[in-house]
């Protein structure tokens, strides 16, 4: 019996490549599958090429720098745009639709399929080409609505024309210029033949055909499709990728794949001078606001100007105000001067009312002064009244009143007096007017005084506004001037670095190495993924290891895989491998059964085709060449097979015409042909088997064969398919059940196993059958020791 190891749960390298080694024909496959579809997809995979372009972003804040030193000024938050902000804004759908429409010639892709055993079922090898590589070339209008998304074949006629065909079960009727979707259509199928220059006007398409001058049609079919610009900002939009060159670097590298690399270069230098244009427009937009800004704060301050120094002057004109600080100096020295001139008045008045009342009064006239008279007339009055006194002073002394002297004296005394007294009236009144003016000029002059700090106060309100808007009004002239020369001057600081050029020498797709490599590791995993997947579902026996997960049920050998001349050889030949493998088999069956009386063995299996018979009669002829006498029995009524191995008449009587009482036991024994070896095969193949194995015969038999014999051998039904194991499992003394590698199935093997935790079947042993030692890890040194021992 061989040892029954233990399970471990270390990954054993040699046992994964033993397994790996056995699936070579999967691997063999495998790479050249993998292969195969990489030579296949190296043809079929149109060359990609990759296009790479930089350029300079700048700092937002140059360009109209003075409109934005302006805008600081003026206090207007910064606007500038982080990096990644930008790189969203090139990278937009926005930016890449307005390139796009830069681009009509992207609205047609031409197709060539060239005319290979490739593309004999199905096309598979096209190539798409460049506007003027193809005979002919298409102008869509762009008014109508186009079948877009469709490939158009397009047949070059003899004649000049062409022949165009399209075909599909559901397609897109969309406006080529703006993207939009119509409608879909169902069902499309279009042929029509139009002529060279000739506009083709049909409910789906509407496009005209011009031939290309010095491009001669060839062995290949041509097509072209037409694309709305959604569906070209989405392709291109898709391929574009934009990246910093540098964490810290304005410079950003903008890369697109294409399988057209005209195209390809077209778009990037496309997308940036549209970007660029942009962002010029964008910043002379900033300097037109700011200029339009500037206008309108200037009308505002003007009106608000105007309007202060309109105040400003109706408030000096109602109020008589010039200069505050000039009109106050005068008013003191005006007041001043009117005081002491009203002083002088009323000293002289008083002088005068005296001088009047001397007069009116007879007093001395001699007396009279003409000091502090300014009068010329009244001061020669004064003055000859003085002297008229005097001279009648003299005449009174030495004359008379009645002296005609006198008489005449005092005549032009009283005419003077009366002279002077009318003038002194004259004056006084002249002077009592003169005093009233003076007072109500000083009057007047003290109410302006007293009203001179609210004057001033307002006339300062009314003249820092002018001033303040007439200070503002100007700095914005200047800077308004400054702003529509910096706008006129104005340029992006967004520039160009390096145009779009190929990245590489060659296609960056698909890479021959790369597929090749790939090819490889496909070929290899692949295989390997599908060889653990086989093992991992693979419910079958294998081995021995596999019996030890699932029962604890002795295991008394395997048998080895054998070709068919061994099976014909093994009655005679005992010493191939085969009979090696029973020969082992027999020697722990007797081992084990040491001391026991075990001389009845049943040998079953699960199912049929587990090799139950073939290992029965090999077990028999190897107890028989260890001498002792076999007796084999087949008790199998309902497939019986053991009649070929011994080359016996399988219609001769046997175990069912001796159960059924038609034939004696003599005439149903038989030899074998093997010294020691007796059979008796099934015969005819009764009705009723489960009946027959249940007679008193069949004990009565068992018995007689025990007595004879050292080894009555049954070849018994399978226990999984029928119950006449179950019938004869009385009769037994011990059973062997047989497993096939890489065919019994291990839920069978519970079944047995089940029976065998409930004693319903004792003393029962296993056998592999059917083990490709080549192909079995435990058994791979097995292969070599039979070459050894029999070579």
């Amino acid at each position: 019996m061989e040892n029954r190891p233990t399970a471990s749960d270390e990954i054993d390298l040699h046992l994964l490549f033993f397994k790996l080694r056995a699936r070579w024909p999967l691997f063999v496959i495998g790479l050249v599958l993998a292969f195969g579809g990489a030579l296949l997809y190296l043809k079929v995979k149109p060359p990609v090429y990759a296009f790479r372009a930089t350029m300079l972003l700048g700092n937002q804040s140059s360009g109209s720098k003075r409109a934005q030193e302006l805008l600081n000024l003026l206090e207007v938050k910064d606007k500038g745009i982080k990096m990644e902000d930008e790189i969203g804004l090139i990278s937009s759908a926005g930016m890449v639709r307005q390139a796009l429409q830069r681009l009509p010639g992207f609205m047609v892709s031409y197709y060539a399929t060239p005319d290979n055993w490739l593309n004999q079922l199905r096309d598979l090898q096209v190539r798409e080409r460049p506007a003027g590589a193809m005979p002919f070339r298409v102008v869509p209008d762009p008014a109508a609505l186009q079948l877009s998304g469709t490939r158009i074949s397009v047949e070059v006629l003899p004649d000049g024309r062409y022949r165009l065909r399209a075909k599909a079960d559901k397609a897109e009727l969309s406006s080529l210029p703006t993207g939009e979707l119509v409608r879909e259509v169902l069902g499309v199928e279009l042929d029509e033949v139009v002529k060279a220059g000739q506009l083709l006007r049909t409910p789906l398409l509407s496009v005209t055909l011009q031939p290309e001058p010095g491009v001669p049609a060839g062995q290949e079919r041509y097509s072209f499709q037409l694309n709305d610009l959604s569906s070209l900002a989405g392709h291109y939009g898709g391929a574009l990728m934009v990246r910093a060159a540098d964490h810290e670097s304005r410079i950003i590298e903008l890369s697109t794949k294409g399988t057209v690399p005209a195209k390809e270069q077209q778009f990037l230098d496309t997308l940036m001078s549209v970007f660029i244009a942009a962002d010029l427009r964008e910043k002379n937009l900033t300097g037109q606001k700011t200029v339009a800004f500037l206008d309108g704060e200037i009308n505002k301050l003007n009106r608000s100007r105007q309007q202060s120094a309109s105040a400003l002057s109706s408030f000096r004109a109602e109020r008589g105000v010039v200069d505050v600080g000039a009109q106050s100096s005068s008013s003191i020295s005006q007041l001043s001067n009117l005081e002491v001139e009203r002083s002088r008045l009323s000293s002289q008045r008083k002088h005068y009312e005296n001088l009047l009342y001397t007069v009116r009064n007879n007093r001395d006239m001699s007396a009279l002064s003409s000091s502090g008279v300014n009068d010329q007339v009244l001061s020669s009055l004064i003055l000859q009244l003085a002297d008229l006194s005097n001279q009648k002073a003299g005449l009174v002394v030495n004359a008379s009143d009645r002296n005609p002297l006198v008489t005449v004296l005092e005549e032009r005394i009283r005419t003077i007096k009366g002279s002077l007294e009318q003038n002194l009236t004259s004056m006084i009144r002249s002077m009592d007017y003169q005093l009233g003016d003076l007072n109500s000029q000083i009057g007047r002059i003290r109410g302006d005084m007293s009203r001179m700090p609210d004057n001033e106060r307002q006339l300062a309100v009314l003249k820092n506004q002018s001033d303040f808007n007439d200070k503002n009004y100007n700095f914005l002239i200047e800077k308004r001037a400054e702003a529509a020369i910096a706008l006129a001057t104005n340029a992006t600081d967004k520039r160009i670095i390096d145009r779009a050029a190929m990245w590489g020498a060659g296609p960056s797709e698909p890479k021959p190495m790369f597929v090749a490599l790939m090819a490889l590791l496909a070929g290899l995993f692949g295989p390997l993924g599908l060889a653990f997947l086989l093992e991992k579902v693979n419910q079958r026996i294998q081995g021995r290891e596999d019996l030890v997960r699932l029962t604890n049920i002795p295991i008394l050998g395997v048998v080895a895989h054998g070709t068919a001349a061994d099976q014909d050889q093994m009655l005679t030949n005992p010493k191939g491998p085969i009979a090696e493998s029973f020969r082992s088999i027999r020697v722990n069956l007797q081992y084990m059964s040491a001391g026991l009386d075990k001389k009845v063995l049943g040998v079953t299996s699960s199912v049929p085709g587990e090799g139950k018979t073939f290992c029965t009669v090999n077990l028999a002829v190897e107890l028989a060449h260890s001498g002792r006498r076999v007796a084999l029995i087949e008790t199998d009524l309902r497939r019986p097979t053991m009649a070929r191995y011994f080359r016996h008449d399988a219609e001769a009587p046997g175990l069912a015409n001796y159960l059924a009482g038609l034939n004696s036991l003599e005439e149903c024994l038989r030899p074998s042909g093997v010294k020691r070896l007796d059979v008796i095969c099934c015969g005819e193949v009764p009705p009723n088997p489960i009946e027959l194995l249940e007679s008193p015969r069949m004990g009565a038999l068992i018995e007689r064969l025990r007595d004879e014999y050292d080894y009555v051998m049954l070849d018994t039904p399978p226990v999984g398919y029928v119950s006449e194991y179950f019938v004869l499992l009385r009769h037994l003394d011990a059973n062997v059940y047989v497993v096939r590698q890489n065919y019994t199935d291990r839920a069978l093997v519970n079944q047995i196993d089940e029976l065998h935790r409930d004693e319903k079947i004792k003393h029962v042993y296993l056998i592999i059958n059917d083990v490709h030692f080549t192909k079995t890890y435990e058994y791979r040194y097995k292969q070599k020791a039979y070459a050894y021992g029999y070579s």
